[in-house]
């Protein structure tokens, strides 16, 4: 009786295992948005591989990390989403599976933001409000690496919201800074005469 027990014990176990392992992918809410993880396939535009995304997705948005993956299975990106537009850190890839270049992207507007703004009409001059949908949309910040893809070595750029900036203002240590240049002194011939007359 014990030995039937446990026999049975252990296969409840192994099927509630396997129904774990089983994660579904490619799933819609009864609202029709997609939730949880996703695989995407896109493929070949105007002459451009093709490729597939893996990620997860909240409400139709995505969230986390997505990983973008060449036909042939080669990592071409992985890319940080915030409710559906970039937001957060970012790698790249060469075909060779070397890296590309890697930072940060912040985001800016996000998808589906609603503005009113007023839209004058020429003929009448009546103003009209009209509600717009913006957009998501990031833009660089922080600092990016950036590597040769022959010897691997390392360009570094500085980005505060999209705007380039100096590593100074990022206050990043570890770039060198430039020797700094001796002035030559400035003297006119006139003005050395005094200074080596014979003394006699």
């Amino acid at each position: 009786m014990i030995q039937k027990a446990f026999l049975y014990l252990l296969l409840q176990i192994v099927v509630a295992g396997s129904c774990l392992a089983q994660v579904k992918i490619n799933q819609r809410d009864a609202q029709g948005r997609k939730q949880g993880r996703w695989v995407e396939e896109v493929g070949e535009v105007r002459g451009e591989p093709g490729y597939s995304w893996e990620g997860t997705y909240k409400n139709d948005r995505k969230e986390g990390v997505w990983k973008k993956t060449s036909s042939i299975g080669n990592l071409i990106a992985e890319e940080t989403f915030k409710n559906n537009v970039l937001d957060g850190y970012c790698r790249y890839f060469y075909p060779n599976g070397k890296p590309s270049e890697e930072g940060a992207y912040i985001s800016i507007e996000v998808e589906g933001q609603r503005d009113t703004i007023m839209i004058i009409d020429p003929v009448t001059n009546v103003e009209t409000p009209t509600e717009i949908i913006r957009k998501g949309n990031s833009v660089r910040n922080g600092v990016w690496k950036l590597y040769d893809e022959e010897t691997g070595k390392i360009a570094k750029e500085y980005y505060k919201r999209g705007e380039t900036v100096t590593a100074g203002e990022l206050g990043d240590s570890t770039t060198e800074a430039p020797a700094p240049v001796k002035k030559a002194v400035l003297q006119l011939p006139h003005e050395n005469e005094g200074r080596h007359k014979k003394k006699g």
